[in-house]
This record gives structure tokens, C-alpha cells and sequence, in this order.
């Protein structure tokens, strides 16, 4: 089998998997990783040191794979239906975590992926990861054609916006790759003028240590004072809410990120009473378990 045919199996696989898109590229260093360690450099990661540990495998596909010929990268919606986009502006979670745990519901279907894979080509080797591994998935996702990275920094599709989660496959395999696809943000900058805290500096680079998303989901330590997280206890759909191209995105069909009852009955002021018990059920299968009870009380009292 050659590795058209290869691939075409791969992306046929992958849609039958629920992935909406799907694509190949090298395993080469990306060429955006000097931006990212210039990023770094400036601290922009705040409390993220995992990036700074692993930055050296960041940069190059061979430190995590030895041999690595190929990366398959696919998206998978979460885009809410028409019923529940309103919520974005006002629901005090992102709704990433609406549903179950995104890690989990794309790792089983990249398993799955992988096996399929194994059957067509054995011996092949590989690695999988969703969002946890050592790989810049975005700019990887991007020059295999899945989109373009936008001014808010993440990925755009044209089609299917960005409320996208995404997967890899490091792999030991010759695949077809695809082409990159046209930048379409142009002279827009709707999601930098949403962002009330004005952490994106400029198009394209996030100072984290602003974020919103970033100061209720990765910061562990105390607030810096002053803070104000504008209502939101768990990341922050902003920028996303108001990109023209989630306007008319289709929504997104897996039944495991629909918004859980308890998520959506979730008022603000209920939060500070929210017993550490009460807390650990209500995260429970959700991206939303790794905040600890401490942050969560914490960023109840700075929204």
C-alpha cells in the first residue's frame, strides 16, 4: 500500500471515528518554534514550567519518536448547538467543560485510530497524544492542513471555527501530506478587541500571565491583586464568541461534550457554598477536575 492510499484510509478512518478534520505532515521541527522559545524567554507562560521543562522535545518530533517520519493530526468539534451559544457570553465555565472529559473521548478514538493503523501497516511505530505531549499540536495541526492559526492563537478552520480539540499521531510511517490552507483573519481583529483584560499584546501572542483561561485553570497561586476575572470561574470564551467564523459553524455532533444538567444550573453565587464533596462530584469525568477546590474557591471570589 502506498502512502496515498495509506492516508486516504487514515483520514476515511477518522471520520467514521467522529473527527471532523484530519491531516498529514513531516515530522520536522516546526518553524515556529523559535517564536515559542522567545515567548517563553519573556515569561509569558506565567506558572506553566512544564513548558520550560520540556522544551527541547517541543522542538523536534525526533526527541519524542526516533525515527518519526510523519504526524496525523485530527480535530474533533465542541462547538454548542444553537440552543446553548448563548451561555458563552455569560456561563461561568468555558464550555470545554461542559461535557466529559475531552482527554479521555479523543485518546479512545485515537486508540482506536492507532489500531487501525497497526492493521494496515505492522510494526509501525507510534505515539499518540491529546494535549498533554511534548509537540506544538497547533502549528502541527496547521501545516497539515486542518486550518490556521488565528490572532487569539488558536486554530481556525474556515468550516468548522475554532472550538475544535485537537489529537496527533507521531508515527514511524511515510504518509501524503497536505498542504497548508490561507491565514483568513485578515485585517479582523475581533477577538483581540473582546479580550477584557488585553492579554493578547499583539496578533498572535498571548501574555498568559492576563488570560483569563490561564489565571482559573493553570495558575496555583494567589491571585495577583486587583484581579478581575469578569464573572468567569473556569476559563473564558471571549475571543472565541465573537470570531466570525464560529457565527456559522456547524455544531459539534459528539454526544459526550453536551453540556451536563449540573453544569448548566450552575449559578455564580452558588459556588462560595459549594462543600469540597459537593465540589469533587461536580468535576467528577470532566476537564474541570484538574482545578483544586482551593482555586475554584478562590476564583469564585475575584469574579
Amino acid at each position: 500500500m502506498n502512502a496515498v492510499e495509506k492516508t486516504q484510509k487514515l483520514k476515511a478512518k477518522a471520520l467514521s471515528l467522529g473527527f471532523e478534520l484530519s491531516g498529514a505532515t513531516r515530522a520536522v521541527p516546526s518553524p515556529q518554534y523559535p517564536d515559542f522559545l522567545n515567548w517563553l524567554s519573556k515569561g509569558y507562560a506565567g506558572e506553566m514550567g512544564y513548558l520550560e521543562r520540556r522544551k527541547e522535545e517541543r522542538g523536534d518530533p525526533q526527541k519524542v519518536l526516533a525515527g518519526a517520519q510523519s504526524i496525523f493530526c485530527v480535530a474533533l468539534s465542541y462547538n454548542p448547538s444553537a440552543e446553548n451559544y448563548p451561555l458563552l457570553e455569560k456561563h461561568p465555565i468555558s464550555c470545554y467543560a461542559w461535557g466529559q472529559d475531552y482527554h479521555k473521548v479523543l485518546l479512545e478514538k485515537l486508540e482506536a485510530l492507532a489500531a487501525y493503523w497497526r492493521e494496515l501497516e505492522p510494526g509501525v511505530q507510534m505515539k499518540s497524544y491529546v494535549d498533554t505531549g511534548p509537540i506544538l499540536e497547533k502549528n502541527y495541526a496547521a501545516a497539515a492542513g486542518l486550518g490556521w492559526i488565528g490572532k487569539n492563537t488558536l486554530l481556525l478552520n474556515k468550516k468548522f471555527g475554532s472550538f475544535l480539540f485537537l489529537g496527533e499521531i507521531i508515527s514511524s510511517a511515510e504518509l501524503a501530506y497536505d498542504e497548508t490552507t490561507d491565514n483568513l483573519c485578515k485585517s479582523c481583529t475581533a477577538c483581540m478587541d473582546a479580550c477584557p483584560v488585553d492579554a493578547l499584546e499583539e496578533a498572535g501572542v498571548l501574555n498568559a500571565n492576563k488570560c483569563i483561561s490561564y489565571l482559573t485553570l493553570e495558575h496555583r497561586s494567589a491571585l495577583p491583586e486587583n484581579t478581575n476575572l469578569h464573572g468567569y470561574l473556569a476559563g473564558c470564551d471571549l475571543c472565541q464568541t465573537v470570531c466570525p467564523y464560529n457565527a456559522n459553524a456547524p455544531e459539534g455532533q459528539e454526544p459526550s461534550f453536551q453540556p451536563r444538567a449540573e453544569v448548566l444550573q450552575l449559578s455564580n453565587p452558588s459556588t462560595v457554598s459549594m462543600s469540597p464533596e459537593v465540589f469533587k462530584q461536580f468535576t467528577q469525568n470532566s476537564a474541570l477536575e484538574r482545578i483544586k477546590y482551593p482555586m475554584w474557591v478562590r476564583n469564585s471570589q475575584s469574579s
